[in-house]
């Protein structure tokens, strides 16, 4: 990042770290996304478009595939220290629901602009 552009893009730039030292997620270029993330970014832009609630069970439901416990664990967690979705819980009258929605860094990651830091 050399140039007149250079302080702009620094200035532009966001920064994150993983809770967990396991995570080799980075989430710096959206070019190079991989087939997970854009899927469940799809499955999260689509589902609040409908109002409806994006949650593993139903990104699984959706990929026809299982959801057992500890699945994709390190990726879901690392999205979320991204800031790329949120994730929310909630009472729903039987148990507890965890759901995902846009993030703080959701434009960030597809301008370009997110970096492990």
């Amino acid at each position: 990042m050399c140039g007149p552009g250079a302080d702009i893009e620094l200035l532009m730039e966001e920064y994150w770290k993983p809770t967990s030292w396991l995570s080799n997620y980075k989430f710096e270029n959206p070019d190079k996304m991989g087939p997970l993330t854009k899927k469940f970014m799809k499955y999260v832009k689509s589902a609040n478009e409908y109002g409806m609630k994006a949650t593993k069970k139903g990104f699984y439901k959706l990929l026809n595939r299982k959801l057992v416990p500890g699945n994709n664990c390190t990726f879901f967690a690392s999205i979320k220290d991204a800031g790329i979705v949120e994730l929310h819980q909630g009472w729903n009258g039987s148990y507890t629901e965890s759901w995902y929605t846009k993030g703080k860094n959701w434009d960030t990651y597809l301008d370009g602009y997110l970096r492990r830091g």
